[in-house]
């Protein structure tokens, strides 16, 4: 057999599961802490957000979960107070702080506050590097120039909101996977 060519596994060694990219136990903690009655200025106080700020900075499916709350107004408030609280518990400071402060980013642009979503993606790019606060300087940066140049911007509130709820969906759908032995 060549390099390119690939071997067949008999179907009685192959093996389907089904599974979706966030984690029963991931969605259960997030959805704890976002449900909780308490306030966001008061989430360290929250038996779960420890495990939710250390899981958002480690995995971005995670951090992704929670940023698509800002699906609607009421869940965008309530996640951007709660991420606020938790970028205080990382000191603002990591990849547990710079997800947090993403996150908050994207709800702030859920909001239409676009300069307090620009203020919070620059501190999470200081805090380290990710791919969300990037999205939302991206995303700052083009509405601020169709301003300038008074024409209609490629992104509004709607928008983010039509994208939360698209990757809400994603990351939560149980799709078929084929296991290889």
């Amino acid at each position: 057999m060549n390099k390119n060519t690939t071997q067949v596994m008999p179907r009685s060694e192959q093996m389907v599961v089904l599974m979706t990219l966030l984690s029963a136990e991931d969605r259960a903690a997030t959805d704890r802490v976002v449900f909780s009655k308490i306030p966001g200025h008061l989430i360290d106080g929250h038996p779960w957000s420890a495990t939710v700020l250390r899981r958002i900075g480690e995995d971005a499916v995670v951090r992704d979960y929670l940023a698509t709350f800002a699906c609607t107004k009421e869940g965008a408030r309530r996640v951007l107070m709660l991420t606020l609280g938790l970028a205080r518990m990382a000191n603002h400071a990591g990849a547990a702080g710079a997800a947090a402060l993403s996150v908050a980013g994207w709800c702030a642009l859920s909001l239409g506050r676009w300069a307090v979503a620009d203020n919070l993606a620059l501190r999470s790019l200081d805090a380290a590097h990710n791919t969300l606060a990037e999205r939302v300087r991206e995303m700052v940066a083009s509405q601020w120039f169709a301003d300038v140049l008074n024409v209609e911007g490629d992104f509004d509130t709607e928008a983010v909101r039509r994208c939360s709820a698209r990757v809400l969906h994603e990351l939560t759908e149980t799709r078929a996977y084929v296991m290889l032995p």
